[in-house]
């Protein structure tokens, strides 16, 4: 027998007792599943991203609105299977999303907070990511991925025909295990609609919440929304949500079951809406920050999306060109000396700043990358410009790549400044009106009706009540 069909027999068998010891029963699902972290390891994987989230979003306060989710989240996962220390997030994020960890952490945006309509609908968000925590969804994803890899070096230490085929592999694998699958989403939906029926909230709130969703996509002047992205919604979603609610309310024999319709939007009242411009917005292709008073432009047709750790410039229809955006304490020279890793260092200007570059051919995956990278001195902070474009593409881009670079300058424009911000107003209806003549007679601008109209998902002809609490946007 040889020595490769030895190893091959012992890796083997040592995966198949693995495995073995690795499945367990989880008393959430009832059924078998592969978790190869322990609780302890979550706990600290938890908290590793704890820190990567909160230092790229920020975290939002605003008066009592996080204590107030803290307390329907404790609600809800008081009835969780998984009996371990909760934390809940308020994430200062525009995106329409809520997410979870391993180790019991729990992230809403203040962006999906503006399009929930009441109390239950909140609890179901913060079930749905509680039933993927106690159903170990994520922990499962990672310990596929950790198999996967494992293969792959096992492979690659066996094969040297098999070597050159890893990066492709590689990436694909983690494409695999990217989002929840469906069974997934339908675990998650299940232990929602027990948990938050369990706290006393009509479940059925999240199957509504599920068709604002879907109208907030249908509508054309909207993106796919970022948990829809995550969070797939399979087939004949909403009649499985209104059976379980059926089955955990015989369960829970409650005489009522919360909605909360009027506390939920008395806490929203005033949050903000939308990017935060102080911290950077677009126009058109210009790029503005008013609070570190600068501002460059991007090509036409390209993307950008920017955190509080970087900025990113993309051009959506060829993979792999783009621009980061960073910026470092550290003198420009020292972050040019290492960025460029012994390649040729040029002293520039750039619009009467100091600047050093640097530019390079790199391989990444057997492909062939232009790579450039400019550090300009901008008072007391250094911004780094990492681009990056397929060498095949590079010199018909290269007027668009540099552009953000070579336009980069002092922010001097009071109008560009000094910018009004959106935000949510809960204003009650004194006369039963239709909605389009509430936002006529409160003189709300056009631009914002048809936000409006999907984040109370009503529509323009919907009949108000005497009395009625509805969400506007107004700007200050």
């Amino acid at each position: 027998m040889s020595r490769r069909i030895r190893l091959f027999k012992g890796v083997l068998l040592f995966l198949t007792l693995f495995l073995l010891n690795s499945c367990t029963i989880n008393p959430a699902t009832g059924r078998k599943e592969l978790v190869l972290l322990s609780m302890q390891q979550e706990f600290e994987l938890g908290s590793k991203a704890y820190k990567d989230i909160v230092s790229t979003y920020g975290i939002y306060r605003y008066k009592n609105l996080n204590a107030y989710v803290k307390s329907v989240g404790l609600r809800v996962v008081s009835h969780a299977d998984l009996k371990i220390p909760y934390h809940f997030i308020l994430l200062d994020s525009e995106a329409v999303n809520a997410f979870s960890t391993p180790g019991g952490y729990i992230y809403i945006t203040r962006g999906i907070l503006a399009y929930l309509n009441n109390e239950a609908q909140l609890a179901t968000v913060i079930g749905h990511e509680a039933g993927h925590i106690n159903a170990h969804h994520v922990a499962s994803m990672i310990s596929k991925q950790l198999l996967f890899n494992l293969g792959l070096a096992i492979a690659y230490s066996e094969s040297k025909k098999f070597r050159r085929y890893i990066p492709l592999i590689g990436i694909a694998g983690n494409l695999l295990f990217l989002s929840f699958s469906r069974e997934d989403e339908y675990q998650a939906d299940y232990l929602d609609v027990k948990y938050a029926t369990l706290a006393g909230y009509d479940a059925t709130q999240m199957a509504k919440f599920f068709d604002e969703l879907m109208r907030y996509q249908s509508e054309k002047h909207y993106s796919l929304p970022e948990f829809l992205a995550t969070h797939p919604s399979p087939p004949h979603r909403k009649e499985k949500i209104y059976r379980e609610v059926r089955l955990w309310q015989s369960v829970a024999r409650r005489k009522y079951y919360e909605i909360g319709r009027d506390r939920y939007l008395a806490h929203i009242n005033g949050i903000l809406f939308g990017k935060d411009k102080r911290y950077g917005y677009v126009e058109g292709n210009h790029y503005y920050h008013p609070a570190m008073r600068f501002e460059f432009r991007f090509p036409k047709g390209w993307s950008l999306s920017d955190t509080r750790r970087f900025i990113l410039v993309y051009n959506p229809k060829v993979k792999g060109e783009f621009i980061k955006i960073t910026t470092s304490k550290v003198d420009i020279y020292t972050l040019a000396a290492k960025f460029s890793n012994r390649s040729p260092i040029k002293h520039i200007s750039v619009n009467g700043f100091d600047a050093f570059e640097f530019s390079k051919v790199i391989s990444e995956n057997g492909v062939l990358f232009y790579k450039k990278g400019v550090f300009v001195r901008y008072g007391s902070t250094s911004f780094i410009f990492i681009a990056q474009s397929p060498l095949a593409v590079y010199r018909k881009d290269r007027f668009y790549l540099n552009m953000p670079m070579k336009t980069f300058k002092r922010l001097t424009d009071s109008s560009k400044i000094y910018v009004k911000n959106t935000y949510v107003k809960v204003v009650k209806v004194k006369r039963s009106c239709t909605f389009e003549s509430l936002l006529k007679q409160l003189g709300i601008k056009r631009k914002f009706y048809k936000t409006i109209y999907v984040m109370n998902n009503m529509y323009p002809d919907t009949l108000l009540a005497e009395g009625e609490l509805v969400k506007v946007l107004i700007e200050r």
